[in-house]
């Protein structure tokens, strides 16, 4: 995942990484592509594999690696090596694919079903990053005996509140102009931006001052939402980022009048803790498992009911003191997670794996 701008994926290994390498009784290292640039002052131990082909790495090259190194476990996301020497930690962020396989593409629906079921009968832990993820897989996978522990994701230490000084030369480097609100995540179905493209429209007509900043890549049907925007006649004021880095993407979240994230479906919903750690207001879905992290510090809505985005959007314009007690419990609920907490729960699932395998 490092190195390959896997959004949400990629976070979750690189934060779970930082907080086993804080731990004093776990050694960790990660396995990376030929060509990837290793990161110098970190406890982690970087084991580069021979080439970037996902079936040698999962076939051979993986196992191989573990032999090398004498693991005790390796965690992958999704699928379980095989032929490994050790047991095997399979992450599976969420189930989508089963619950709206019309969100994917077939060849992507065809490498999940096929892959998924056999690679969790593999591994020998299971962890999901809330409690929904945990029932889902249950729920999907019903004959499934291997344990499920949530191991929930967590804000980087970039991601807090940030002074002006900070903030404007990053605004100004991407070309944006305040006020906005923001939305994160690649341009997917399943994101559900064309509601919000649609919400934003019918609010701008009462303020035409506001724009939409959209941050994150292009994905499955990524162009009817680049179409939306044209037809609603806000192409002026919506200005799509792609791919950013996490300190761009925290002062961007610093600026913002608040996070609207309105996915249908989400197996944690990363940009909901980022923003709050920074201070900022969230309207979500309230739906699949973000509730869970939102708990009481966000306006939560039905995904689908336009006019209900729009109304929370227009009470955080309207009511600037509404929208400072929900970024303060934000910031309040964004301190109940941390790397370091979410690698103590991923190591107490850890060692079950290898006492399960042992048996």
């Amino acid at each position: 995942m490092l190195g390959q701008r896997e959004t949400g994926n990629e976070t979750y290994v690189r934060g779970l990484l930082s907080g086993l390498a804080s731990l004093d009784d776990v050694t960790v290292a990660a396995a990376i592509d030929p060509d990837y640039e290793i990161e110098e002052n970190s406890s982690v131990a970087w084991l580069r594999l021979p080439t970037s082909s996902s079936w040698r790495r999962l076939s051979g090259d993986l196992a191989a690696l573990c032999r090398r190194w004498n693991a005790d476990i390796v965690h992958s996301t999704y699928l379980a090596p095989y032929r490994l020497p050790c047991p095997a930690a399979v992450s599976v962020h969420d189930v989508s694919f089963r619950r709206f396989p019309e969100f994917f593409s077939l060849r992507d629906r065809l490498l999940f079903s096929s892959l998924l079921p056999g690679s969790l009968r593999r591994a020998a832990g299971i962890l999901t990053l809330s409690s929904h993820t945990r029932d889902e897989v249950h729920a999907c996978f019903p004959q499934l005996k291997t344990s499920i522990h949530v191991v929930p994701a967590a804000p980087g230490a970039v991601f807090r509140p940030m002074t002006d000084e900070i903030v404007d030369p990053v605004l100004l480097r991407n070309g944006l102009r305040r006020p906005y609100f923001l939305a994160v995540g690649s341009l997917q179905p399943r994101k559900n931006l064309l509601r919000l493209i649609e919400a934003y429209a019918d609010v701008r007509r009462l303020h035409p001052e506001i724009n939409l900043v959209i941050v994150g890549p292009g994905g499955f049907r990524a162009s009817r939402i680049r179409d939306a925007i044209v037809e609603r006649g806000v192409s002026d004021t919506v200005r799509w980022l792609g791919y950013v880095t996490d300190s761009d993407l925290a002062a961007i979240y610093n600026a913002a009048i608040a996070l609207v994230y309105p996915s249908v479906y989400e197996g944690f919903g990363l940009p909901v803790i980022e923003a709050m750690a920074c201070g900022r207001p969230v309207i979500a879905a309230n739906t699949s498992s973000l509730p869970e992290v939102a708990g009481d510090a966000g306006i939560l809505v039905d995904p689908l009911d336009v006019s209900g985005l729009r109304d929370a959007m227009m009470r955080v314009l309207d009511d600037p003191q509404a929208a400072r007690d929900l970024g303060a419990r934000g910031l309040a609920r964004a301190a109940q997670f941390s790397w370091r907490r979410s690698a103590e729960m991923a190591v107490a699932a850890y060692r079950v794996a290898c006492e399960t395998r042992s048996k």
